[in-house]
C-alpha cells in the first residue's frame, strides 16, 4: 500500500523531525483518549540540555492512558543513532549516575522509552536492550516501579500507520512527498505566511444551500458549526462557492486553535486536490482508512458532486472513522444526502482590506481601498492585483479599466489575442478544459467565436492560470463582466 509509512522511512527522519513526530504521536494517543494534548511538550534543539527527555507526557496520575504511551507520566528519549546495550547505559547513567529526570519519572510510577529510528531489533535484541534498561535503573529506589521500554524503527513506523493523518507529513520530510496527498499545511496558496491569522467577517457569509436553509451566518458561528460535524466520525460537510472566495482558506481556519472553540486536529487533515491527480485516488484511500479504523479528516479540494456522493456513501456503509469535507465550485441546487452543505458568499470590502494590508503592508489604506472595491469580493482577484504594484507608484487613482488590464496581465506583456481568447471563454458558464479534438470537444466552438484556431486557444499554462480564474469571476456580478467586455 503506497498510503503507508515503513522502516526505511523512518530511517531518513533528521533529529528534530523525529523528535516532531514523537510529540505528534504522543498527541494522537491522548487526543483518541479524549485528552488534551496540551501535557505533551516537546521542541528545542537535538542536542540542547534537556535532562534526558525530549518529548514529555504529563497527564494526572488518575488519567485512563495506555498502548504507545503507557503511563500519566511518560517520557521519551528520542534518538536518530541505533542505541546498543553500551549506548543506553551511558545515556541513561552518564558518568555511572541515573539521571534525575528518570529518577523522577520513576517517583512518579511512570515510563521512559528510548526511540531509536536507526535500530531495527528482533525480539531478542529488544529484550536485550530493555534488559540494559532495567539494569541502569535497578539500583535506584526511586525508580524501582518505573516502566521502561525501547521503541526501535519499526515500531515507530507501525505507530504512525496508526495515525495516517501524519503519513503525508513523514513522507514530505524525508523528501518522498505521496503524489497529490498532503498533511495540514497552506493549501491555499496565501501570499502571507503559513501561519497567519484568519480574518473573520462578522457580516452573512456562509449559507446553507440548501432550499430549506436559506438562511446565512457569520463565520464565526459557521466556523463552530463545521467542527461540530466534522469532529465525529462519519461526518460529512460539502461547501461550494464562486473561485476566489476563499473556500479552502475557510478549511484551514477550521484546524487553527487560535479561532472559535474547539478546532479540528490538524494531525488528522488529509488533503488532496482532485486535479493533482493524486495516488491513491480518494476512493481508495477511504477504503484503505476504513480498513485501519483509525481516526481522519479527508479534505478533498475541486471535488465534483458524483466524486462527493460516491465518498460519503463508502463512508457511511464501513462504518469509519473519517469524516469527508469536499470542496468546489459549485453552485448548483443539488442536495446530496447525509451531508451538511454551505455555500461561501464573497468577503466584504472591509475583510478584503484588511487581508491585503496583512499581505501587502506596502499598500496605502486607499490602494487597498481601491483594490478591495474592484474585486467585489473576490480574495483571489484581490490578491491577484495587489500583486502587481510595483515600488513608487500608486493603484489608488487608477480608474476600472486600467485596473482591470493590470490585473489581467499580471506582469506579462499586452497579448491581445488572450484578451480574446479571455472573452470567449466568459460567454459560457463552463467548458471541457481537456477535450481538444473529437465530436465532443468544445474548444473549437469557442475558438471560431475568439478567431482564432483552436491549437491557438488551447495553451493549458496560460488557459488554466490566466482565463480561468477571471472566467468564474466575470459570471459573479455584472460589474465583473462589465470590466471584461469594456
Amino acid at each position: 500500500m503506497i498510503f503507508e509509512i515503513t522502516p526505511e522511512h523512518i530511517e531518513k527522519l533528521t533529529d528534530s523531525d523525529l523528535r516532531i513526530l514523537v510529540g505528534k504521536l504522543a498527541e494522537q494517543v491522548l487526543s483518541k483518549a479524549d485528552l488534551s494534548y496540551s501535557a505533551v511538550t516537546y521542541g528545542g534543539h537535538q542536542n540542547a540540555k534537556d535532562g534526558g527527555i525530549d518529548v514529555r507526557v504529563s497527564l494526572p496520575a488518575d488519567a485512563a492512558i495506555s498502548g504507545y504511551v503507557p503511563k500519566p507520566s511518560t517520557g521519551f528519549q528520542v534518538k536518530a543513532e541505533d542505541m546498543p546495550r553500551a549506548a543506553i547505559l551511558s545515556e541513561m547513567k552518564p558518568a555511572g549516575v541515573l539521571r534525575d529526570t528518570i529518577r523522577e519519572l520513576g517517583s512518579r510510577e511512570g515510563a521512559y522509552i528510548i526511540v531509536s529510528s536507526k535500530g531495527s531489533v528482533a525480539d531478542s535484541a529488544l529484550a536485550a536492550r530493555k534488559n540494559a534498561m532495567g539494569e541502569a535503573v535497578a539500583s535506584d529506589p526511586d525508580a524501582a516501579s518505573l516502566h521502561v521500554d525501547f521503541y526501535d524503527r519499526q515500531r515507530l513506523a507501525s505507530w504512525v500507520n496508526e495515525n495516517p493523518g501524519l503519513v503525508p507529513w513523514v513522507r514530505e520530510k524525508i523528501g518522498q512527498p505521496l503524489e497529490g496527498w498532503q498533511p495540514f499545511t497552506d493549501w491555499s496558496s496565501n501570499p502571507g505566511p503559513n501561519d497567519s491569522e484568519y480574518v473573520v467577517d462578522d457580516t452573512v457569509r456562509l449559507v446553507g444551500a440548501s432550499k430549506k436553509e436559506s438562511a446565512g451566518v457569520g463565520l464565526k458561528d459557521g466556523i463552530d458549526q463545521l467542527r461540530a460535524t466534522l469532529g465525529k466520525p462519519s461526518g460529512a460537510v460539502r461547501l461550494v462557492g464562486l473561485s476566489g472566495v476563499g473556500k479552502t482558506r475557510l478549511v484551514q481556519a477550521l484546524f487553527d486553535d487560535r479561532l472559535g472553540r474547539e478546532a479540528l486536529n490538524r494531525n488528522f487533515a488529509i488533503y488532496t486536490d482532485v486535479g493533482d491527480e493524486p495516488s491513491p485516488v480518494p476512493l481508495e484511500l477511504l477504503s484503505h482508512l476504513g480498513t485501519l479504523n483509525q481516526r481522519a479528516i479527508l479534505i478533498v479540494d475541486n471535488c465534483g458532486m458524483d466524486l462527493h456522493k460516491k465518498l460519503v456513501s463508502r463512508m457511511r456503509k464501513s462504518a469509519s472513522q473519517v469524516s469527508i469535507i469536499t470542496v468546489e465550485y459549485d453552485i448548483r441546487d443539488d442536495e446530496p444526502e447525509s451531508t451538511d452543505v454551505f455555500r461561501l458568499e464573497p468577503s466584504s470590502a472591509d475583510v478584503l482590506k484588511k487581508i491585503l494590508q496583512k499581505n501587502y503592508p506596502e499598500l496605502t489604506a486607499a490602494e487597498a481601498a481601491t483594490i478591495a472595491d474592484f474585486s467585489d469580493g473576490n480574495a483571489r482577484i484581490a490578491l491577484a492585483l495587489a500583486n502587481t504594484a510595483k515600488s513608487g507608484e500608486s493603484l489608488a487613482n487608477l480608474k476600472d479599466s486600467e485596473l482591470f488590464e493590470r490585473l489581467f496581465r499580471q506582469k506579462h506583456d499586452v497579448d491581445p489575442h488572450l484578451l480574446k481568447a479571455a472573452k470567449a471563454c466568459a460567454l459560457v458558464y463552463s467548458f471541457d478544459g481537456e477535450t481538444d479534438e473529437g465530436q465532443d470537444a468544445e474548444f473549437p466552438l469557442l475558438a471560431d467565436l475568439a478567431g482564432q484556431a483552436p491549437d491557438e486557444l488551447y495553451e493549458p499554462p496560460r488557459v488554466c492560470r490566466r482565463l480561468l480564474f477571471l472566467r468564474e469571476w466575470s459570471h459573479e456580478t455584472e460589474k465583473a463582466k462589465t470590466k471584461l467586455f469594456a
